[in-house]
């Protein structure tokens, strides 16, 4: 019985040719039917075509997603590649250039995928999804990369920050905005309200966090004839007059997808807005077990630094003021000693609570009851799923540019990966619990061999068919 692989000893050359077609086709086919050659055509009047190199940039953005040279490489070492594409042998300064062009025309093109959109795929924009993050990077400061409020947790970075729009109903994202990274969310609301505003109808609705909540951007919207539904800040009126008093049976209780979840709400009806009050009994259990281990991790540090004390030794840097022109004397004192571990952390997690623990308040101008409001602030996590995909599965960084116009082509590119797989999920309900890496996963492994005859004659063979693909190509799955 044979075992192992064997292979002849001599293998003949042919002239075969495979490579991979899933992503190339799926890019392809998306941008027609979004219209999107002629118009990037005609952003650049001489030399290469530029829907071609986007079409290049945005197909090898969901497959290697390496450099730009390496880009150029993966095109041009293929001619059945650049045949595809209708495009002549260039250096990868094309591919640069075209990224510049994006980011200068970007207003342009994303006007113009909403247009499509609406018009064209029925995508209503009755209620939309917006939220706000940051993407750093590995460079010095300039004036469009900036230190700022840092998202992913790099304060030590320079970055910008995007905005991304998402349509409720279609779940496509439909609007993106790039600014500096030190622009607040209040500011950058108005930037990308503005850019998705000549889709909207009157009426739709928009959903958002607190940070972009604020007067003047509730009032731009009520001036503009549009509803929408944010979360807020618990104020001290809150506090006084309704938490402090909260009472499950005397606040109405919430049914959410979760049925072992308690929520209870209360409505507070105002002239021009209603504010939703929710206590989560599940947010509240775990926002005091967080605190409970934060609290036990300062324990042992007040610990281990009392006990430096007593050795007279130096504290830790961290204690101390590492600046070279001042002299310090700290003291510290520690006011639960001669307490046990358990019962000085249980004494300082009372100490911490403020009353606004497991509450927090939503507002808006449109008459949604308990349930519908707090249903539809919770589909906003849908944005940052967006979110997740965009930086950890497309890979929006690092960018590997540094010209203002250069990011933003380079953002853009990502953008479109993303819409791309957002439009196979919207053509493909199946696809709609499947994450961004196993649907361009599928895409990248199917791939086209062209057999070369004796006679010269070319045989084309698809492979590597899976259910993903299959659908996608096929319009079902193998063995339906």
């Amino acid at each position: 019985m044979q075992t192992t692989l064997k292979t002849p000893d001599h293998i003949k050359p042919n002239q075969n040719k495979t490579f991979p077609i899933g992503t190339l086709q799926t890019v392809t086919t998306i941008f027609e039917d979004l219209h999107l050659p002629p118009l990037l055509d005609g952003l650049k009047h001489c030399g290469h075509r530029l829907s071609g190199l986007v079409t290049g940039l945005v197909s090898y953005k969901m497959t290697e997603d390496l450099s730009v040279s390496r880009c150029h490489q993966w095109m041009t070492s293929n001619p059945l590649l650049l045949d595809y594409l209708h495009l002549a042998s260039f250096e990868d300064d094309a591919l640069y250039r075209a990224l510049a062009i994006l980011g200068e025309h970007k207003h342009q093109i994303l006007r113009h995928l909403l247009q499509v959109l609406t018009e064209e795929y029925d995508v209503g924009l009755d209620m939309v999804f917006m939220d706000w993050t940051t993407v750093y990077f590995e460079a010095k400061p300039s004036e469009y990369i900036k230190y700022g409020y840092s998202r992913d947790h790099r304060p030590d970075r320079p970055q910008v920050t995007i905005g991304l729009a998402q349509d409720q109903h279609s779940q496509l994202p439909v609007g993106l905005s790039i600014q500096p990274g030190n622009i607040n969310d209040q500011t950058h609301f108005k930037i990308t309200y503005q850019q998705i505003k000549p889709g909207l109808r009157t009426g739709s609705v928009l959903v958002f966090d607190a940070g972009a909540t604020g007067a003047p951007n509730l009032d731009l919207l009520v001036a503009d004839k549009m509803k929408y539904l944010s979360r807020m800040k618990l104020n001290t009126s809150d506090i006084t007059h309704h938490l402090r008093t909260f009472n499950k049976e005397a606040w109405t209780q919430v049914m959410t997808k979760n049925q072992d979840e308690q929520v209870y709400g209360k409505m507070l009806v105002f002239p021009s807005r209603t504010k939703y009050l929710f206590f989560s009994q599940t947010l509240y259990d775990d926002t005091l077990s967080n605190r409970r281990r934060r609290l036990e991790q300062e324990y042992d540090d007040a610990l281990n630094l009392w006990k430096t004390i007593q050795e007279k030794k130096t504290p830790r840097k961290k204690y101390r003021s590492s600046n070279h022109f001042l002299q310090t004397h700290l003291s510290y004192t520690f006011p639960l000693t001669g307490l046990t571990r358990q019962q000085a952390i249980e004494r300082a997690l009372q100490l911490s609570i403020t009353g606004k623990e497991g509450f927090f308040a939503l507002v808006s101008n449109k008459d949604f009851s308990l349930h519908e409001a707090l249903q539809y602030y919770r589909e906003k996590d849908s944005v940052e799923k967006l979110f997740n995909s965009i930086k950890n599965e497309l890979h929006v960084r690092p960018t590997r540019c540094w010209t203002q116009e250069a990011i933003d082509g380079s953002i853009l590119v990502v953008f479109l990966a993303q819409l791309l797989v957002s439009m196979l999920r919207y053509q493909h309900t199946t696809l709609r619990k499947i994450s961004t890496k196993f649907i361009v996963q599928s895409l990248s492994n199917f791939a086209l061999t062209i057999i070369v005859g004796k006679n010269g004659l070319k045989n084309r063979v698809f492979s590597n068919f899976d259910w993903i693909n299959t659908m996608i190509f096929c319009g079902n799955t193998p063995g339906s």
